[in-house]
């Protein structure tokens, strides 16, 4: 006669427990280190800090990244996931100018500063001494974004939207003044004496104007002026 033996069953799709609190751990120790590397700079942090902050011990960091490096990168990595997937908009497949897909990527670029915090201040250290790992930034996080949005101003000179430029610069013009304004707006606050409104709404429209119009008046704008009068 056969012996049957009985397996525990669980549910479909179920994970183990073991696994489940594996997967937790490596979610608080991205989540730790994001804030501790803000806060300290990559040099400035250690592994012992970030496991503190994420309440497990330096085994459980080791079984997850072979060292600090591969640990910054991969919070890096995890937190920028929300930025490349702007370009999965629809407005980037339609066939509509481009100043309205620039101002949509402006917009969303806004909104990712305002949700991240801690991956600015990480973000300006790193610009600041452009370091092996500023570089491996460009590389991995910042190279695709860069390309399509020059083959977005490539294909407005096309279209006659706009003069022809080198991406060079204008890419660097359209992403700076937006992490700029984030950098600088605190000592912009204290000289006028006024809180600075930022919105994907106000910020977004006032970059991308002026991005595509500028500040300058035209003679056809001083000829509307006199008619006025």
């Amino acid at each position: 006669m056969t012996k049957t033996i009985l397996t525990k069953k669980t549910g479909a799709g179920r994970r183990p427990r073991k696994n489940l609190a594996v997967i937790d751990s490596r979610v608080a120790i991205l989540t730790s280190a994001r804030g501790v590397f803000a806060q300290k700079g990559y040099d400035g942090t250690t592994m012992r800090e970030v496991s503190s902050a994420a309440g497990v011990n330096n085994a459980m960091i080791y079984y997850h990244f072979k060292d600090k490096q591969e640990l910054y990168r991969a919070v890096l990595l995890d937190s920028f996931s929300a930025l490349e997937s702007i370009w999965e908009k629809e407005i980037f497949r339609q066939d509509v100018p481009v100043r309205e897909k620039i101002r949509v990527y402006v917009d969303e670029l806004i909104r990712f500063h305002l949700a991240n915090e801690d991956l600015r201040r990480i973000i300006f250290r790193e610009f600041n001494v452009c370091s092996e790992n500023c570089r491996w930034m460009a590389d991995k996080l910042f190279s695709k974004t860069f390309k399509r949005l020059a083959a977005l101003l490539q294909e407005g000179g096309r279209r006659g939207e706009i003069r022809p430029c080198d991406p060079a610069f204008a890419v660097p013009a359209i992403v700076g003044m937006v992490t700029h304004i984030f950098m600088v707006h605190p000592v912009a606050e204290h000289i006028s004496g006024k809180q600075l409104i930022i919105t994907p709404s106000r910020l977004g429209a006032f970059v991308t104007d002026l991005f595509f119009d500028g500040l300058g008046i035209t003679k056809s704008d001083n000829s509307a002026e006199k008619r006025k009068l």
